[in-house]
């Protein structure tokens, strides 16, 4: 050879000649060296591209290896190797799918349709991620590709599939956490968040994302609620009207904390919420909430002073519950919870989400029972 550095044809005869794998891979080394170097002559340049045609269909594993390692950083490699070598056994490909510069966005969402989990990972590792690989990895649904690329300052990531991840992976501090610390975040995907993450994250987008003052006492109130009403399961039945005696003092028996009930399955609470409210006796509201007819109902939710537009919201509820044979011992609020999704989506226009928290949300929103007075007061 002429030198240690520069190509030749004898570098392509050697190749051939060579059988050890290790001196394959040196050699494919070499032709990445050669490729970083500006000096490099066209007939070089000739012969890097023959052996790279060569080495990159190697039978061994070592040599391509050696190869995608060698040109992963590489702006002017052949991008028809830089595309067979991602297209490789993922012990190939991971170099080249986390660096390469020369993949474009039909490339890599290419390998997304086609491609593993490992791939997945590293693609949506990428120093530059484009909004449609970004939504490509989003509907892999891999929980742990989705962390990945919403931890990933450079990945552009548009709203609706922000929204998407919102939905599907809200409820997961593994998604959420990373996804709450992106710098930039729309606002109608901090408000879905809000209603979904814990309440620590909450106290952070509050804090990063300079919300206003309106939305800051509804985030207060609604994982208020939504504490309250995960407590009910350690409260026995008999001590719920304490329990209101208690929230009413405190200015916390509002009309979106019994419409979470009534949606979540807590008919036992809503019972003494709504005696309270209508200064009835538990017996008789349960006749009145529990009536086959279309007047009880209606009866017992005005004489609470609950608002008509939140009224359809609890005869579907109560309808699903009654459905359900709450007879039972053993009530199911999970399937009950899973029932409302379906039915809240298929009544109500306008709702959007694949989360009864959320939808909950919505619902108070758009009947205008959203914000607690006494929270804005405070927040104002």
């Amino acid at each position: 050879m002429q030198s240690s550095t520069c190509l030749n044809e004898q570098d392509i005869a050697q190749l051939f000649a060579q059988p050890s794998a290790h001196t394959r891979a040196n050699i494919a080394q070499k032709v990445a060296q050669r490729f970083e170097n500006v000096t490099i002559s066209e007939r070089e340049r000739e012969l890097a591209q023959d052996i790279l045609g060569v080495l990159v269909h190697d039978a061994a594993t070592l040599v391509r290896e050696s190869l995608a390692k060698s040109l992963a950083r590489l702006d002017n490699a052949p991008h028809d190797v830089i595309v067979l070598l991602a297209r490789d056994m993922d012990e190939v490909a991971l170099p080249i799918l986390e660096e390469s510069p020369l993949l474009s966005d039909d490339d890599l969402i290419d390998i997304v349709v086609k491609g593993s989990d490992a791939k997945h990972m590293a693609i949506a590792g990428r120093e530059l991620v484009g909004e449609a690989v970004s939504s490509a990895l989003i509907e892999t649904d891999n929980k742990r590709v989705v962390a990945r690329l919403v931890a990933n300052e450079g990945a552009l990531i548009d709203e609706v599939s922000l929204v998407t991840v919102v939905e599907r992976y809200g409820d997961l501090d593994e998604v959420a956490e990373p996804l709450v610390h992106r710098s930039l975040l729309p606002a109608a995907v901090v408000s879905r968040l809000v209603s979904m993450v814990s309440d620590r994250l909450q106290d952070y987008l509050v804090e990063r994302h300079d919300l206003s003052d309106e939305l800051s006492a509804r985030i207060a109130l609604e994982s208020r609620e939504r504490a309250t009403i995960a407590m009910l399961d350690n409260v026995a039945r008999e001590d719920f009207p304490s329990l209101v005696l208690e929230l009413a003092r405190d200015n916390r028996l509002t009309e979106t904390l019994l419409l979470r009930a009534v949606c979540m399955g807590e008919i036992g609470f809503l019972e003494a919420a709504m005696a309270h409210r209508a200064d009835l006796e538990i017996a008789k509201t349960w006749r009145l909430i529990h009536d086959k007819g279309p007047l009880g109902l209606r009866a017992i939710f005005r004489k609470a002073g609950l608002p008509e537009p939140l009224y359809a919201s609890f005869r579907l509820a109560l309808d699903v519950f009654h459905e359900m044979d709450p007879s039972n011992t053993e009530f199911d609020r999970e399937c009950f919870s899973n029932r409302m999704l379906e039915r809240i989506l298929t009544q109500f226009d306008g709702l959007e989400g694949s989360d009864l928290d959320f939808l909950i949300c919505q619902l108070g929103r758009g009947a205008g029972v959203g914000a607690d007075p006494h929270v804005a007061e405070n927040a104002a």
